[in-house]
């Protein structure tokens, strides 16, 4: 594949273009140039057949911006860029929270069928839920977010808006559950984790910290290898 083909392709992410029509388009494009270049051998001067069939096919700018202009080809995130990076990941968070719950109380309810005593397993099931949801869901949902804006070529800002929202909802937003026992009824809730003491604002300070270490050094880390990489590709260019 042409180098031009490469500067179309990263063109066509920054501009919107959805990765699935990129790909399409890039497709098309190479048999077209086949059919040019063989055209162009056809003549008197086949050494050159590769270059005067890539100019015929147009330079970059002007291929890709053909596709840019059509709104119904661009990926969801640039259509809705707010959506995507800021108000679903906290949304798929909650989600994922309440399914939890779900899943703890059901299983709870079945295994105290007619007032018997939980096995003692009963208790890593729920704390592996609650680990699940206040640590491991919020990290996850920021990476993902993070793998869809670099996919994409979309700026940083909404992304990183996005990933510090989530943190924020992981840290505020704390599964509590008390599983039931001989004569104490169990208990399971989402707390805010806000509350007058200094232990609850120092913990919700720790959880907030702690999530954006591990959601943002990733998606830093990623940027600036990419950005060294494409530099190099500009150098050897």
């Amino acid at each position: 594949m042409p180098q031009s083909f490469d500067l179309l392709w990263e063109r066509l992410l920054r501009g919107g273009v959805s990765r699935r029509h990129a790909r399409r388009y890039l497709v098309e494009l190479g048999d077209h140039l086949q059919d040019l270049v063989a055209e162009e051998r056809a003549g008197a001067e086949p050494r050159s057949a590769e270059t005067r069939a890539l100019a015929r096919l147009g330079n970059p700018e002007t291929l890709a911006g053909a596709m840019i202009a059509r709104r119904e080809l661009r990926g969801l995130a640039a259509r809705a860029p707010i959506a995507t990076y800021v108000i679903a990941p906290p949304l798929a968070l909650a989600a994922g929270a309440a399914l939890a719950m779900v899943g703890i109380v059901a299983t709870a309810t079945a295994l105290r069928n007619g007032g018997a005593a939980l096995p003692a397993w009963t208790q890593t099931v729920a704390d592996t839920g609650v680990f699940f949801s206040n640590g491991l869901l919020p990290v996850l949902l920021g990476w993902t977010l993070g793998v869809v804006a670099l996919r994409q070529r979309s700026a940083t800002l909404l992304p990183v808006l996005g990933m510090l929202v989530l943190a924020i909802v992981g840290a505020v937003l704390q599964l509590d559950v008390t599983l039931p026992s001989a004569g104490h009824h169990g208990e399971i809730g989402l707390a805010t984790g806000l509350g007058p003491s200094f232990a609850q604002w120092s913990g919700l300070a720790g959880r907030l910290t702690l999530n954006l270490a591990l959601i943002l050094t990733p998606y830093a880390w990623l940027n600036a290898w990419r950005a060294a990489r494409a530099g190099e590709d500009r150098t050897y260019a």
